[in-house]
């Protein structure tokens, strides 16, 4: 079953949700600007995160992601301003557009190694990111990824990176080191 696109969205005093097992996707916009949200409980049976599925849930300070999960759409977590760390699942292998950006607090990302693609302003404006570890199997970092990550320091880019897009890193004030 699922949770259907916009099923909650604009629900502002809800703040917490605990779903059944039997749910395996989380539509488009299910829980978009369900700005009190602040714990929810995705079951291990969830493979998909629709597009904009959680975007504007500001109170959501952290997430479980279960480990069957291989799709998260393009801005599901964007504007998540109480996100503060992330740990994405092991089938992940594409970081859609937007997916994170703007997460004001998100100060800790944990990369999968299955991980080939991060698109194009994924991370964009995660100014609390100090550092990131990237996978050995990344090959692609789009425009933008990791435009304004303002505290972004050191980075070290895989020897499998074929594609490094423009502005990829623009506005990192404080990247001093990067390790090729």
């Amino acid at each position: 079953s699922m949770i259907g696109d916009s099923a909650f969205h604009l629900c502002t005093s809800l703040t917490g949700i605990s779903l059944p097992e039997s749910v395996t996707a989380i539509n488009e916009c299910a829980f978009q600007y369900c700005t009190t949200l602040s714990s929810i409980f995705l079951p291990e049976g969830v493979t998909e995160i629709g597009d904009y599925a959680f975007q504007y849930c500001n109170a959501l300070s952290g997430i479980s992601l279960p480990a069957n999960l291989t799709s998260i759409g393009s801005n599901a977590f964007n504007t998540c301003n109480g996100l503060t760390s992330i740990t994405l699942p092991p089938g992940l292998t594409t970081i859609e557009e937007c997916t994170f950006s703007n997460c004001s607090a998100l100060g800790s990302v944990t990369l999968p190694a299955s991980l080939t693609t991060i698109k194009q302003c994924a991370f964009i404006n995660c100014s609390a990111l100090i550092g990131i570890s990237f996978p050995a199997s990344l090959t692609t970092i789009e425009y933008q990824a990791f435009r304004y990550c303002s505290t972004l320091s050191t980075i070290t880019l895989p020897a499998s990176l074929t594609s490094l897009g423009a502005e990829a890193f623009y506005g990192c004030e404080r990247l001093s080191e990067v390790y090729v």
